[in-house]
């Protein structure tokens, strides 16, 4: 089938971006990836629509602590990046199913509602599992943070690092879904722009979020630590977007 051939280069593509030396070979074939992943959903939102088939389903993510809600922030951005919206929290029904059977209470974090076609929802999970790993592992390479005057600075550090690294990671992926989607016109001049398919797809999933979310209240959060949010920021330009890592066992994302 194509998209199991799709997936097979795709594959292979970021397995030569993990074991080849040089970043700036990494960073191409990475780009490649991507665009690849791009140029599929692109294809699958058409026949789906020419076919009448696909439609809006939600999904449960489990964002483990700490820092969760900056964690969230990644998410966040990987699901609009392609198409989808995120919601920190469950829908009514959902959270009262949870609760009653203990299993909201089970491990310690956030459960995130992702709302998006299910082609869709398959590579946002991958692609947010793979960057969560990555984000992490930046994050605990800083070590213990104090300032100048010998106070401890940890924890606003990594809160700062993991929502910088999100807003960095939304940018990149925004940016590679723009020039892969279409092309446009703008004052005459040829300018990446999202597909159609894509534009009438994403439009279906914010009306879907409007219907089951209506009383959603847009996230906020304060960033305490410049330093930790810079930092964040440069290891978020550097992660390997849409390589999650195949082979090998994931590294635990929950250290204290």
């Amino acid at each position: 089938m194509k998209h199991e051939r799709i997936l097979l280069r795709v594959r292979a593509l970021l397995a030569k971006a993990e074991s080849t030396p040089y970043p700036e070979e990494a960073a191409a074939l990475t780009a490649k990836a991507q665009e690849l992943i791009t140029a599929h959903a692109i294809d699958l939102a058409l026949v789906e629509e020419q076919e009448g088939s696909g439609e809006v389903v939600t999904r449960l993510i489990f964002i483990p602590a700490p820092y969760p809600k900056e964690k969230f922030t990644l998410l966040g951005g990987v699901a609009r990046a392609n198409n989808a919206r995120a919601i920190l929290g469950l829908e009514r029904d959902e959270l009262n199913r949870m609760v009653e059977s203990e299993e909201l209470f089970a491990r310690e974090g956030k459960w995130a509602t992702v709302v998006g076609y299910a082609s869709d929802l398959d590579r946002i999970e991958l692609l947010f599992t793979s960057l969560l790993v990555q984000a992490v592992n930046a994050m605990w390479a800083e070590g213990s943070q104090v300032d100048a005057w010998g106070t401890n600075r940890t924890k606003s550090f990594r809160r700062s690092f993991l929502a910088g690294y999100g807003w960095s990671v939304r940018e990149r992926l925004e940016a590679v879904r723009a020039a892969s989607g279409g092309d446009g016109e703008v004052s005459g001049a040829r300018e990446p722009s999202i597909h159609p398919v894509l534009l009438r797809r994403e439009e279906r999933v914010v009306a879907e979020v409007d219907r089951r979310f209506a009383n959603a209240s847009t996230l906020r959060m304060s960033v305490s630590n410049g330093a930790g949010a810079r930092m964040g920021h440069a290891a978020g330009e550097r992660a390997d977007l849409g390589s999650p890592r195949f082979t090998g066992r994931r590294p635990e994302l929950s250290r204290p």
